[in-house]
């Protein structure tokens, strides 16, 4: 009615619930059968659609219909373009795929924080290792996501921070590290209206997440999150919805007949379910999902690429390609005099290439364009006599690469939901392929990139020229390569995690990872990824933040005015490119605080000769911290 439509999605809400039936209102707390990843079933006579859930953080997982959906770069790598906007592109476009899918709720973003530099979904999670890095990226992927009409799902609340024994293990965590570090990016998720949580399959403090009152509490009462809170898939351990969960998935072992008999024997409140059902239904109204025809049964086997996204993957793959190295400006490589013979080596050149991560954040898109593909391909390329060297056989690529004048070896790894890496070093002998390649060709001649799910080990990163990391970049990883290498986009990525010098340079106990009897003991507190690093005074083998570009950069005319910073910036140099200025915090002695935080940072494109004004404004919040005894700020 005319009065209904005037009314806000929440008030819609509790009108459609005074109208439900205790069966209709149970059938909306859980997951059914149906043929997306997640499943909760309609209401045709109040006119509810059905959810239809679906993974991933990088773009549609179609199981059973692989190459009919994009396969962008991972959260990881739109991190890594330390752009709010791209973060926004990327969320839309996904938004738009599942829509046109028939999926009303995209399982994403990723937001943890990388404490654990081996965790297996690193690769999923935007934030890297800083919250304010994450505070500044989630925002623009839910708005991306919800602007289509599609509700986001902020995961993993909280402290997913390992995959080993995730499904077991008790996380200590004191509440000064929740507030300072792990919470941010979920309560910035929450303040960009992200219709709803995740709760992950550890325990914190002892309470198992999904029904863990202390820190449900703190999402809905703390943060204001008027959304529903849904069990990771097997994360319910309890009929646990006055602790504050909302949707048990992916079925009803508690939430089902379990919940209605509690409601009918006045164990579990009306007004608790009544609770619950307005906050799966206020969402749904808000995104619009009451007022359009619900999806079709074939939808979910629809192509829904199109070139416009493949030209997004090709844009985010490039401006989250990170170019760690640049000896002599060896890159970008120019056209030859005469036709110089180049060697691209390794099976992550193009038998092998590594664009996605394994479980629920993977994609499997109409197509992957391999680096040798890439590079041989590209205007540029023609210029050289290319040649592929299918191997990570350090002995059989030295003997192929002999003659070669520049040396392009291509190595990775995959992660994976589940586990942990067993190291941060590259597998199957490829970190000696690259030595191997490097002495024989010549290390001033030899680039290195690096397709990878996080951090990595760099032992040979002073035998080589130039080394370039992208992440898993996508389905259009090798066009985006040749556009950095041959300088047709400047490099745009910086770190979102440290790379160290050696395996657990941080010196992690066995009680703080994986853990002991089954507890996690986060006792580094504030001092996660490169805030241990300045604390400790340890130079990383690359830190946090880092990222070359191939021009040079002017800053100056920096002025503090009131909480804002000002600043110019010029572009210096022989290229047009991007800069990240990164504007890093120290507080006062006395306060425990690590030594320099990251509080701003901006992006800016800038052609040759041409400067920019930047302003980074700074918040209360940027000044304070937690304190535990008061619970404020």
């Amino acid at each position: 009615t005319g009065t209904a439509l005037a009314l806000n999605p929440s008030d819609q809400a509790k009108k459609l619930v005074q109208q439900m039936t205790l069966d209709e209102k149970v059938q909306m707390l859980h997951g059914a059968g149906g043929p997306y990843i997640g499943n909760v079933a309609g209401n045709d006579r109040l006119g509810i659609p059905p959810l239809n859930l679906n993974d991933g953080p990088q773009g549609f997982r179609a199981r059973g219909h692989a190459g009919t959906s994009t396969q962008f770069p991972c959260t990881l790598a739109v991190g890594a373009t330390w752009d709010p906007n791209i973060s926004y592109e990327f969320g839309a476009a996904m938004g738009q795929e599942f829509l046109d899918k028939g999926s009303n709720v995209l399982l994403g973003p990723g937001m943890c924080i990388a404490r654990i530099p081996r965790c297996g979904r690193n690769f999923e999670y935007v934030s890297g290792e800083d919250p304010v890095l994450g505070v500044k990226m989630v925002p623009g992927i839910v708005t991306g996501i919800q602007d289509q009409g599609v509700i986001a799902n902020a995961k993993h609340w909280i402290n997913n921070n390992q995959e080993t024994a995730r499904m077991s293990e008790n996380n200590e965590v004191d509440m000064r590290t929740q507030r300072e570090i792990y919470l941010p990016p979920f309560e910035a998720a929450v303040k960009a209206g992200v219709g709803s949580f995740m709760c992950s399959y550890n325990k914190i403090n002892g309470n198992w997440s999904c029904e863990n009152p202390q820190m449900l509490s703190i999402l809905k009462e703390d943060f204001g999150f008027e959304g529903w809170v849904m069990s990771d898939w097997g994360a319910t351990h309890s009929l646990s919805i006055e602790a504050g969960l909302d949707q048990e998935m992916p079925g009803k072992h508690y939430f089902g007949d379990t919940l209605k008999n509690a409601v009918t024997s006045g164990s579990i409140s009306n007004e608790t379910i009544d609770d619950s059902v307005i906050r799966v239904l206020t969402p749904m109204i808000q995104m619009g999902l009451l007022n359009r025809t619900a999806p079709s049964a074939d939808d979910i086997n629809k192509n829904v690429t199109s070139d416009e996204h493949n030209a997004l993957c090709r844009k985010i793959a490039a401006e989250s390609t990170i170019l760690l190295k640049n000896d002599h400006q060896i890159l970008p490589l120019l056209p030859p005099w005469n036709k110089l013979k180049m060697a691209i080596v390794g099976t992550t050149a193009h038998s092998r290439t590594k664009t996605a991560g394994s479980g629920s954040g993977h994609v499997s898109g109409p197509y992957v364009i391999s680096p040798f593909d890439g590079i041989s391909s590209h205007r540029m390329g023609q210029a050289y006599d290319i040649f592929l060297v299918d191997t990570d056989s350090a002995d059989d690529a030295k003997k192929q690469v002999e003659g070669a004048d520049i040396a392009i070896v291509v190595v990775g790894c995959i992660s994976t939901e589940g586990a942990d890496r067993d190291s941060l070093s590259l597998d199957g002998g490829q970190d000696d392929l690259i030595s191997a390649v490097a002495a024989t060709v010549g290390s001033g001649k030899t680039i290195v990139v690096a397709s990878v799910p996080g951090a990595i080990l760099t032992p040979w990163r002073d035998e080589v020229a130039a080394i370039i990391m992208n992440f898993f970049p996508g389905q259009e990883a090798g066009n985006a390569l040749a556009d950095v290498i041959f300088g047709d986009a400047s490099p745009g990525g910086r770190l979102t995690l440290t790379l160290p010098n050696s395996e657990n340079e941080m010196k992690m106990t066995e009680s703080q990872y994986p853990g002991v009897d089954g507890v996690s003991t986060y006792s580094e507190k504030l001092l996660v990824g490169y805030r241990w690093y300045i604390h400790n005074g340890v130079q990383p083998a690359y830190p946090f933040g880092h990222g070359l570009s191939y021009t040079t950069w002017k800053y100056d005319n920096i002025v503090a005015k009131d909480t804002s910073i000002l600043f110019n910036i010029t572009n210096t140099g022989l290229y047009s490119g991007s800069e990240v200025a990164q504007l890093y915090l120290q507080f006062p002695p006395g306060y425990q605080e690590p030594a320099m935080q990251l509080k701003g940072f901006q992006k800016v494109r800038l052609n040759v000769g041409e400067s920019q004004s930047v302003t980074i404004d700074l918040e209360d919040r940027d000044f304070s911290f937690y304190d535990d005894e008061k619970s404020a700020w």
